[in-house]
């Protein structure tokens, strides 16, 4: 097992993905394993937060950047084959070849994904997909290397919940029936509303929109009053 590293006044651990789409996959296969410092040169077009990126033996996750901006101070690494790229291409079944590209853990299929998982290092790489991947099979993975690494589990993963109290059967089943019975006294409810919503309140209605709803419903308003329009609407309701 790797010792334990602690570079002082690094952002070793700290690296901000903005998209899965930025994200991609390296692998670090060094003869004698150690950490690599590789210095980040800035380009036009480039978003780089850090200006180095440190390797752990295993897998690495870096940003499409990052890569752009590392890769001409890698090249003997890359010529000896110590430093490769994980991205593939694979099909929508399991470990398929096909023309889908997969460069992030996300994209790659399960079986991929969890060979992945279990050769890296960085305990805030599996933090960070503790809390992003959703797939069970690489969950568990990065559950299992994370206790082969004695990394700690993410503190806000878990959220206590001193007030959860499971329902027994027979109060879930009584519960249910009691819904019910509120979901009947509703409708009954509703009808009501629906009868109150219908009956108009003539009085603070004008002298047209009374002789309109007289005329809807046949009444003869001429000669009538605000008062008396108001008394045959009202009679007219009640019949």
């Amino acid at each position: 097992m790797l010792p334990a590293c602690n570079i002082a006044g690094s952002n070793f651990y700290k690296i901000k993905h903005k998209k899965d789409g930025n994200i991609m996959l390296i692998k670090y296969s060094p003869k004698i394993e150690h950490l690599k410092c590789v210095v980040l040169t800035p380009s036009e077009g480039l978003t780089l937060e850090r200006n180095m990126v440190h390797l752990l033996p295993g897998t690495n996750e870096i940003t499409d950047d990052e890569w752009k901006a590392m890769r001409c101070n890698i090249a003997p690494e890359l010529e000896a084959g110590e430093i490769t790229i994980l991205a593939q291409k694979v099909g929508d079944g399991r470990g398929k070849p096909g023309g889908r590209k997969a460069k992030n853990l996300v994209d790659m299929p399960v079986n991929i994904a969890v060979k992945y998982v279990s050769e890296c290092n960085n305990p805030e790489t599996l933090q960070k997909w503790y809390k992003e991947i959703t797939k069970e099979e690489v969950r568990l993975a990065i559950t299992k290397r994370m206790k082969a690494l004695e990394v700690e589990t993410p503190e806000d993963e878990i959220p206590d919940a001193p007030n959860a109290s499971p329902m027994s059967l027979d109060e879930f089943d009584n519960d249910s029936e009691d819904e019910d019975s509120e979901d009947e006294d509703s409708g009954e409810d509703d009808e009501e509303d629906e009868n109150d919503a219908d009956e108009k309140n003539f009085s603070k209605m004008s002298v047209k929109e009374l002789r309109g709803e007289c005329e809807k419903i046949g009444i003869k308003t001429d000669g009538l009053k605000k008062e008396e329009l108001v008394e045959a609407l009202e009679n007219s309701n009640k019949e």
